[in-house]
């Protein structure tokens, strides 16, 4: 496949347009911003970090920039300094991340903890800066890619949504100005004013699920369908995300509803005899009950489908009085009629004993005649 010819954003000055409108769009890039640049020496971050800096003054944005060095290849610490010369050469300030020994010491990482090491990292120098948001450099390719990524994996709805423009995470205010450029227009752009970059190489190999989609899979599909699919599947991922968020939002409405003031100890309580529990669908209840324990995660993504499944068991089969201690080891009691979530650091006693006055009072026993 062509992506140079096929990129709907091959005219240099399209690509600045195009970040120009996302600025305009995105409230969290509004003038005045403080904005911290997420940075590999990749292609996609240095365009990011090339089109915010020659918007800054206009803008009236401070910017800075952070690196983080997972120290998984021998050229790491070159492309390291190369972001911390083109952030100099703007008068950027400049953050830098290096993983320490005790996790390079357990050999190579896996994507989910770079990932975690990274956001770290990223929270670090945006307390450090008081950033307003972070920026990071997913571009159009880069949100197709992985919502085929999260199809192969049975993903539902919110996974399927893939990478949104904006996204709270640890804290941090994550903004996506990208998401409407291709990966190539984006090197066209850097080429056609002399910029360059330092590409990680593990990208292009196809023993990763990525490599495997970007290099194999897509150009398996455009060459079938005579098409790129690219703008197609991110098409759908949009429609996915507003649908699922809609759902959500109505779950959230009902439990609105359902909705008690807990009694300290306890930090939530749910009516399970309310008409809209009651009178709900299966798949509907399901939904509930993943917005209820979202409610009482830290993470920042809902929980699984593992997770809900458990919940669901629970109350449908649970007698009054049982416990569930959730994967975030929040407390979950029974109370026939509905729920009650203690946090943590709850002891067993004083959980028992704020959920007694709740609970229903027992049958007596019939007394045998004699």
């Amino acid at each position: 496949m062509n992506a140079k010819r096929q990129s709907p954003l091959d005219d240099p000055l399209a690509v600045e347009r195009a970040f120009a409108a996302a600025c305009r769009r995105l409230p969290e890039l509004a003038a005045g911003r403080r904005l911290l640049l997420g940075c590999s020496a990749g292609g996609d971050s240095m365009a990011l970090l090339e089109l915010a800096a020659s918007m800054a003054a206009a803008r009236k944005w401070s910017l800075a920039v952070v690196h983080v060095d997972h120290r998984q290849r021998p050229e790491s610490a070159d492309e390291a300094r190369f972001v911390e010369a083109r952030a100099k050469a703007h008068g950027l300030p400049f953050y830098l991340d290096r993983l320490g020994d005790d996790l390079i010491g357990a050999g190579p990482l896996n994507e989910d903890a770079m990932r975690q090491a990274r956001h770290a990292a990223f929270r670090h120098a945006a307390h450090a800066f008081k950033a307003d948001a972070l920026l990071l450099a997913h571009q159009a390719d880069d949100r197709a890619e992985t919502f085929l990524i999260r199809l192969l994996a049975g993903s539902g709805p919110t996974g399927l949504a893939a990478i949104r423009p904006v996204e709270q995470i640890g804290g941090l205010t994550i903004v996506r100005p990208l998401l409407e450029i291709r990966r190539a227009a984006l090197r066209d752009w850097l080429r056609s004013h002399n910029l360059s970059w330092r590409d990680d190489p593990t990208n292009e190999s196809l023993a990763t699920k990525r490599g495997w989609i970007r290099h194999e899979l897509l150009p398996s599909i455009a060459k079938y369908i005579g098409l790129d699919p690219a703008p197609r599947i991110n098409t759908a991922a949009e429609l996915i995300d507003r649908e699922a968020g809609a759902l959500a939002e109505a779950a959230r409405l009902i439990l609105n509803e359902l909705w008690l003031k807990p009694e300290p100890p306890a930090v939530s309580k749910i009516n399970l005899a309310h008409p809209l529990w009651a009178n709900a669908s299966a798949a509907l209840r399901g939904q509930l009950v993943r917005e209820w324990l979202w409610s009482l995660r830290t993470r920042p993504h809902p929980p699984g489908r593992a997770a809900v499944n458990e919940a669901m068991k629970f109350i449908e089969q649970a007698r009054a009085g049982a416990e569930l201690r959730t994967i975030e080891h929040i407390h979950v009691i029974h109370l026939k009629t509905g729920l009650v979530a203690f946090p943590p650091e709850v002891e067993a006693a004083d959980r028992r004993n704020a959920a007694a006055p709740l609970l229903p009072a027992p049958t007596p026993k019939k007394r045998r005649k004699s």
